[in-house]
This record gives structure tokens, C-alpha cells and sequence, in this order.
């Protein structure tokens, strides 16, 4: 009697092991087939500025509208390119260095910085939150955070691209907005005589390489 049931639970034992092998060896064949049918993720690729992307700020004053430009600043971001077709933007973020903007007076220039609280606040940043890609009109939905003189404020722009042959990324936008928005007193000149408006409009040409 002992030698039977000794026999039948090693038996017993010897299915179970079976049975286990054989569950192991289903989910790793499920596990393969998985990974190779389902669709495989696209990859991201780092982008940053070249040197041809620049910064434009528009105002309007009681006399005259001005203008001041950048040239030089950071910017970078991952990207998903496919066979020469943007499908999707994971991160995006520029730094702009206050004092990089210039315009053609160096008076306004002193105003603007004085303005813009440059020695606390030596950047205007901006940091993507959300991006929306429609490929069919080369176009982006872009929702982010715009930080001047330190208030930050999320901001919504539309922005066109253009994937070139060797698939940099040209992207080109713009918005306006208040000085007063950011808590900014718009400058003035000549004891008053000459007063800036409140809203401006930043364009922004951006080229992105791998």
C-alpha cells in the first residue's frame, strides 16, 4: 500500500511539473508573438537650434512701433520623425537670455531690460505642457508655460513646420499677449512723451536638427 501511494504521488508530481513546463513554454511563446506582431513604438530623437532661428518682439508706442531681436539662444526637444513625417512632440523647451534681445536704440534696450527685471530675472523661458501634430496640415497645437520677469503664464499657440530632406524641423509662430499679463510696466520715454503700448507679439522661427 505504501509502495502504491508512493508511486502515485510520484506520478502525481511528474504531471504537475509537466503541466508547469508546459504553462511556462505557452506564455513565453505568447509573450514572443506579442512583441512581434503588435505595432513597435517610434523612436525619439533629441533636436536643437541652429543657428539661423531667431527671436523677434513687436510693440507699438504713441509715436512709432519698435522692435527687438534674438539670435541667440537654447532650445532643444525629442521629436518622432518617420520616413520624413513629423508624427508627434514629446518635450520642447527654449531659454532666451534677456539681454540677447536688441533693438536698434540702446536707450530702449536699457528701458526694456530695466522693464523685463533682467538682473533677477536674467530668462524668458518657455516649456511645453502639450503638443498636438496634424500632419495632413503641417501644423502644431502647442500648449505651454511662457515665464518673463518671473510670472509664468500657460499660453496656447499654433505653429506651422516643415520636415526638410535631411530632417531638420523649421517651425514658425507667433502670439501676442500683455506686458501687463506678466506683471511688466510697459516702458516709457522722454518723461512720458513717449509711451509703449501694451501688447506685443513675439515671432519665433525655430530650425531643429539631430
Amino acid at each position: 500500500m505504501k509502495n502504491l501511494n508512493k508511486n502515485l504521488n510520484k506520478n502525481l508530481n511528474k504531471n504537475l511539473n509537466c503541466k508547469s513546463r508546459l504553462l511556462v513554454c505557452l506564455a513565453l511563446v505568447t509573450l514572443v508573438s506579442m512583441a512581434f506582431f503588435l505595432p513597435k513604438a517610434h523612436s525619439q530623437t533629441p533636436y536643437k537650434i541652429v543657428t539661423t532661428s531667431h527671436i523677434k518682439v513687436l510693440g507699438t508706442s504713441n509715436l512709432h512701433d519698435w522692435d527687438m531681436n534674438a539670435e541667440s539662444f537654447t532650445c532643444e526637444g525629442n521629436f518622432i520623425v518617420k520616413g520624413g513625417v513629423l508624427k508627434d512632440i514629446s518635450s520642447l523647451s527654449f531659454a532666451l537670455p534677456v539681454t540677447n534681445l536688441k533693438s536698434k536704440e540702446s536707450l530702449m534696450d536699457k528701458r526694456a531690460y530695466k522693464a523685463l527685471k533682467s538682473q533677477e530675472f536674467s530668462k524668458i523661458t518657455f516649456k511645453l505642457t502639450n503638443a498636438k501634430v496634424n500632419s495632413a496640415q503641417k501644423t502644431i497645437a502647442i500648449s505651454g508655460n511662457l515665464s518673463i520677469a518671473g510670472v509664468t503664464n500657460l499660453i496656447n499657440l499654433q505653429s506651422t513646420y516643415s520636415v526638410n530632406a535631411d530632417e531638420s524641423i523649421t517651425c514658425k509662430s507667433s502670439k501676442t499677449f500683455k506686458m501687463s499679463d506678466y506683471k511688466i510696466k510697459a516702458p516709457s520715454f522722454m518723461l512720458g512723451a513717449l509711451r509703449t503700448g501694451d501688447p506685443v507679439t513675439i515671432e519665433i522661427l525655430l530650425k531643429l536638427k539631430n
